[in-house]
């Protein structure tokens, strides 16, 4: 049984328990484009990349944007959406069953909740890229290769 003490405070790194790390992420990912290639569906990637813009970060800036941005997120997805970390900087969701216009609608969505919140006053701005299955690759190698620009 949890005491009210044991539970994370808002802020922490516990809070951003529904964002994957990276390798589970590929996994899901892998598992996602097998069962897309069977079963003739598509899926959407939206990458979302927060960026320094401006030298105001004091240094306590990068976390507070991250963890803002992982909670906008979070409110945003669906059940069936996955949440993940490629790295400090960049979050990526998964989206399956989504085309790349479903893709599109998600990613204006995304931009105006963004919105709301003062990434830019804080020295950073979040940018968000999108690839599908299969119109950007055909398997989870070539879609992490196209969203990372690699």
């Amino acid at each position: 049984m949890n005491n009210p003490g044991d539970r994370p405070q808002e802020g922490t790194k516990a809070e951003l328990g529904r964002i994957l790390n990276k390798d589970l992420f590929l996994y899901l990912l892998d598992f996602e484009v097998k069962k897309a290639r069977r079963y003739q569906n598509f899926l959407c990637l939206l990458l979302l990349d927060l960026k320094q813009s401006s030298g105001n970060e004091d240094g306590n800036g990068l976390q507070t944007c991250q963890m803002r941005l992982g909670n906008l997120l979070k409110e945003e997805i669906r059940e069936t959406d996955l949440l993940g970390s490629f790295g400090d900087n960049k979050l990526v969701v998964l989206l399956p069953y989504a085309d790349t216009s479903v893709g599109g609608i998600v990613k204006a969505r995304f931009e105006g909740t963004l919105k709301y919140y003062d990434f830019k006053g804080r020295g950073y701005q979040v940018d968000i890229d999108q690839v599908c299955f299969p119109v950007n690759g055909t398997n989870a190698i070539d879609l992490v290769r196209t969203a990372l620009g690699t």
